[in-house]
């Protein structure tokens, strides 16, 4: 027959191996770090690369076995990024860039492979730069070169087509896009900016084109949204001293004008004209008169005359004289030309309405009750708005301001990790349960097992016992060392045996009992 006193030590000895292998398995449980994605998207490609240089500088890592993202303790996140940093990890899935150039290359590469290769080399470089963009968490650039030819007319224009892979949440703006397409241009020869495509992972057109009509209007209403939130940070900047922080609100409605619109005008005064220049020119000849019948008797010199005083000459014997007179006079007539071009985006009309927080005040009780502004306060703050955002009253501007109970929250408010999240926070409660849980364990459990196995028995509390009698019946004290054995009781040790041994005793022989009651009052005599 099986001894069950051995059965018992041996189901504590197993009892007592399992709790020291809990015991091991807690601690070991707390030990463990609390393991973070080193990359969010990490290609395939590129893992076996990465696991390599973290096992080669000591860092600790596993890979996930559902996504296969490679994790590493939450406080070796940043080392480890900086020391795959170190040697080009990872390459963004891309490949290698101008290090492709420095590889050795065999014997008998054709011209083809070299100008692939430095393709390549270009795309990926491209892709790396892309990639340091704000916003922008991985790249691919597929460029489109053309092979050159000597003959003008067969010549064509290369191209290029840019992926970007944004963050969770991100969006590029437009001068982030307009920098991405002048960055590839210009990294290309001969490549024009209207040849560079940007496109995101959702498959959609960041770059815009020119013939487009939807483009000028959202760079209009881009336009009207920058106008807009350029009043409202005024004004809240300008009554946030005086009303406190995030107790105001503004909107402002700006009406434009995006008309194009240009002229030229050219003015003429008659009235106002003056001499420019003039030019005067007079010519005066004089010739004698030739007449006669033709012969000798013509060819002889006329004989002298003879003239009394006063008579007129014969007309035979006058002058001719030949007299011109001319003048010219050059008048200028004032003029006035004028050149007159509208700008883009003119203001036509401003609406504004602000929202004032009420004041907090107390009552007679000391009680925290909201009281509206008066209508003086609101014409001030109405006065002060005004002359913030250049109010014109002629073309058309309105203003609005009330004052009403703000509800919620006094704003919005940085995101910022939760402090349960916090990698020191987890391994802190860690360190703290697995205390906690070993202390239960160690008395709940560990102890009371290593008693029983080792037959520790804890000592009964003495209590006080009333007797069945009265209260004036004497109680036995318990056994003590000098206490002497009752004759014929052999076996019981426990206060309580002894005590109702006692008893037994004193019922069944009376005499017995008093005489032992009598030696112990002799004794204290």
């Amino acid at each position: 027959m099986v001894n069950p006193q051995l059965l018992r030590q041996i189901g504590l000895l197993v009892g007592l191996a399992l709790a020291v292998a809990v015991g091991i398995g807690l601690f070991m449980w707390a030990q463990e770090p609390v393991y973070r994605p080193l990359y969010g998207r990490l290609p395939e490609q590129e893992v076996p690369a990465v696991l390599d240089a973290l096992q080669a500088a000591g860092v600790r890592y596993k890979l996930d076995p559902q996504s296969g993202t490679v994790l590493v303790p939450a406080r070796d996140v940043h080392t480890a990024r900086l020391h795959l940093a170190s040697q080009g990890l990872p390459q963004s899935g891309s490949g290698m860039g101008y290090e492709l150039l420095q590889q050795d290359q065999r014997f008998g590469t054709s011209q083809f492979i070299e100008s692939a290769r430095f393709h390549r080399a270009l795309e990926t470089e491209l892709a790396r730069t892309i990639s340091s963009i704000q916003g922008v968490e991985s790249a691919r650039v597929h460029l489109a070169i053309p092979k050159q030819s000597v003959f003008l007319r067969d010549r064509s224009l290369p191209s290029a087509s840019v992926m970007v892979h944004l963050y969770s949440g991100r969006s590029l703006s437009e001068g982030q896009v307009a920098s991405i397409v002048h960055l590839v241009a210009s990294s290309v020869p001969e490549l024009l900016h209207e040849r560079v495509t940007v496109v995101d992972q959702r498959g959609r057109l960041l770059t815009r084109s020119d013939d487009r009509p939807l483009d000028a209007t959202a760079q209009q209403l881009e336009y009207k949204q920058q106008i807009e939130e350029a009043y409202v940070r005024r004004i809240e900047n300008l009554l946030a001293p005086m009303l406190g922080a995030n107790r105001v609100r503004a909107q402002v409605n700006a009406t434009l004008d995006f008309t194009f619109e240009e002229s030229t005008q050219e003015l003429y005064d008659p009235a106002a004209s003056a001499v420019r220049s003039e030019q005067l020119a007079e010519e005066q000849s004089q010739r004698s008169s030739v007449g006669g019948v033709p012969g000798a008797l013509t060819n002889q010199p006329p004989q002298a005359g003879v003239l009394a005083p006063g008579e007129p000459l014969d007309e035979a014997d006058a002058e001719i004289v030949d007299f011109s007179r001319n003048e010219t006079r050059n008048f200028e007539i004032s003029k006035t030309i004028r050149h007159n071009r509208r700008p883009l985006g003119t203001i036509e009309r401003l609406s504004l309405a602000v929202l004032v927080d009420e004041r907090l005040v107390e009552d007679e009780e000391g009680n925290l009750v909201r009281q509206p502004l008066s209508a003086e306060e609101l014409e001030r703050i109405s006065l002060l708005v005004q002359q913030a955002v250049g109010f014109d009253a002629a073309r058309g501007d309105t203003i609005t301001v009330i004052s009403a109970p703000f509800e919620g929250g006094t704003g919005e408010e940085p995101t910022r990790m939760p402090w349960l999240q916090h990698p020191l926070v987890l391994e802190g409660g860690k360190l703290l349960l697995a205390a906690i849980l070993g202390l239960v364990f160690i008395l709940a459990v560990l102890r009371p097992l290593i008693r029983a196995l080792f037959g520790i028995e804890d000592k009964p509390e003495e209590a006080e016992t009333e007797d069945k009698q009265g209260d004036e019946t004497p109680q036995l004290e318990g056994p003590t060392e000098e206490t002497p054995q009752l004759p014929g009781i052999t076996g019981p040790t426990s206060y309580e045996d002894m005590l109702t041994a006692a008893r037994q005793v004193v019922s069944q022989e009376p005499a017995l009992a008093a005489s032992v009651v009598k030696s112990w009052l002799d004794e204290d005599e």
